[in-house]
């Protein structure tokens, strides 16, 4: 979720609710009418063929998104600064913010950034949720980073303009996490398509609400455009595709 700037000058969380509303806590929603499809437009299977170590496996997804963004930033006009390991948390290693350990119950089922530590960016994120699938490791950090890009560079977060909605960075970063996804995800398009129409609105959610993310056609939409157009085209046509 992303708030005005003036706010972030506090503990500001990011994406807070990523993975509801289509999606039970800590898990894909599947549908037995719509398991078979095979244009992506699916929930998202419970998992895609492959057991995510969450040691190994995960370390190595962070590791290769913060390398493809040290190489993309010069394309967006900044710098990348590399999330450092000991900033990502479960809440279940010791990892502080102002001071305070970070909580298992405050991640279960979601995934966060917080802008607001003292000790610096922190990203959290539920363990059992991101290995039910390699799609779903890829693109919960994928998005999570485009949060990252957001930080670092707030004059290319969508959401900080005037007319800007807590949505449009949501957008945003689905759409980083699409250009990420066309070099370097490891799970099939396939896979990837249907984890992140998963974790669409509901219709009747409000644009203007704080935890929107958008419907699933329209994060589709996002995603799509990052894979075929790379970091730039998040930036400068997207706005052209946000709703409202």
């Amino acid at each position: 979720m992303l708030v005005p700037l003036a706010a972030r000058m506090s503990a500001v969380r990011l994406a807070a609710v990523l993975f509801a509303p289509l999606v039970a806590l800590g898990g894909c929603a599947t549908d037995e009418a719509t398991d078979d499809v095979d244009d992506g437009t699916g929930p998202a299977p419970a998992a895609d063929g492959a057991v995510v170590d969450p040691d190994v496996d995960i370390a190595a997804i962070i590791e290769d998104v913060n390398d493809y963004w040290v190489q993309a930033d010069e394309a967006l006009g900044f710098e990348f600064v590399p999330v450092p390991l000991d900033r990502i948390t479960t809440g279940d290693d010791g990892v502080l913010c102002n001071g305070r350990e970070i909580d298992p119950d405050e991640v279960a089922g979601n995934a966060f950034v917080d802008l607001g530590c003292e000790e610096g960016l922190l990203i959290a994120y539920d363990p059992a949720y991101v290995t039910s699938s390699v799609a779903t490791a890829e693109m919960t950090f994928a998005h999570e980073w485009g949060h990252v890009i957001q930080a670092q560079a707030e004059q290319l977060d969508l959401s900080l303009d005037p007319d800007g909605l807590p949505i449009d960075g949501e957008l945003q970063a689905d759409c980083f996490a699409g250009a990420w996804a066309t070099e370097r995800a490891e799970a099939d398009l396939l896979s990837l398509r249907r984890d992140v129409r998963s974790t669409g609105d509901e219709s009747d959610v409000d644009l203007d609400d704080p935890d929107a993310h958008g419907t699933a056609g329209e994060r589709l939409e996002a995603f799509e455009l990052g894979f075929e157009g790379g970091p730039q085209s998040c930036v400068l046509e997207l706005p052209a595709l946000l709703p409202g």
